[in-house]
């Protein structure tokens, strides 16, 4: 029985020597692990990893803007589109939209008894305007009294400003509904057109969003423009003073004091032709300011 004790005892030192090894093995398998985790990197990403926000995006980050230019003629009530690609060099991050609009006026004169015209540029012309009309502070004033008006010292072309042909609004300011669609997305930016009273603030300017806009590249942003009223409308106007005052101004001229168009007053002859053409072009530029983040060529991870 002792023999067998004995034989016991050893059989179960071998054991423990063998658990004893299995030990230290599985700590050594344990303090590799706790070195692999030490060196692995945080990327930041909660829920699917496929998705990231837009602070984690790597990338260089550089203010940027994107704008269109977008032609709006004389006469124009139709829709017009413009539309903005994003390029390969990384997605954009709008932060805030606005618009203007530079006017193109010029009008050309044909004189009397002359069938070449010549055209010359309005006072506006190159100059920034108003997108819309809401923020007028002279609106109902029109002219109290006729004024026939000589440049100093009498020597100049005179003008004509009548209380029902002097326009009260600014001369080529625009009003618009504008709706803005973007490709790749099939979210809305808005449920109907947001008159352009509500696209900048009141004063013009830059309207910030109410969060980040992510644009991928490669994206194609469209505008699509509807302009309420032409610009520089003729309606509202007068073809004369009275009937036995048949000389200028007519239809097109409300604007023609403000522009340096010459609504004479001596006489020309045929009073029923007008020899000024009024061409009140213009160009709203149209876009976002926020910023780019460059990215190297290639597929991005977003």
């Amino acid at each position: 029985m002792a023999r067998q004790a004995l034989n016991a005892a050893q059989g179960a030192r071998a054991d423990a020597e063998q658990l004893k090894a299995m030990l230290v093995e599985r700590e050594r398998d344990y303090q590799n692990l706790r070195d692999a985790l030490s060196r692995v990197q945080v990327q930041g990403r909660v829920g699917d990893p496929n998705i990231q926000r837009i602070e984690n995006i790597p990338g260089r980050r550089i203010p940027f803007d994107y704008t269109v230019d977008i032609l709006i003629q004389a006469g124009q009530t139709a829709s017009v589109q413009g539309t903005i690609s994003i390029s390969q060099e990384g997605p954009f991050v709008a932060v805030a939209r606005y618009a203007t609009f530079q006017s193109g006026f010029q009008f050309s004169v044909t004189p009397p008894g002359s069938t070449t015209a010549a055209r010359f540029n309005g006072r506006s012309f190159g100059r920034y305007r108003p997108i819309h009309s809401a923020y007028d502070l002279n609106d109902g004033q029109p002219v109290a009294a006729v004024t026939y008006a000589q440049a100093f010292p009498g020597t100049g072309a005179p003008h004509i400003v009548s209380p029902s042909n002097e326009a009260s609004f600014r001369s080529m300011e625009m009003d618009f509904r504008i709706q803005m669609r973007e490709g790749g997305s099939s979210f809305p930016r808005s449920f109907l057109e947001v008159p352009s009273s509500l696209w900048v603030k009141a004063n013009g300017d830059a309207f910030p969003l109410g969060a980040l806009d992510f644009f991928e590249r490669g994206e194609v942003l469209q505008f699509n423009i509807i302009p309420t009223h032409p610009p520089n409308p003729a309606f509202g106007n007068i073809s004369g003073f009275a009937a036995a005052f048949t000389d200028f101004p007519f239809i097109d001229s409300q604007w023609d004091a403000i522009e340096g168009v010459n609504d004479q007053a001596q006489d020309i002859g045929d009073t029923d032709t007008d020899p000024v053409v009024r061409l009140p072009n213009g160009m709203l530029t149209i876009g976002f300011h926020g910023y780019r983040i460059y990215q190297p060529a290639g597929p991005g991870q977003y």
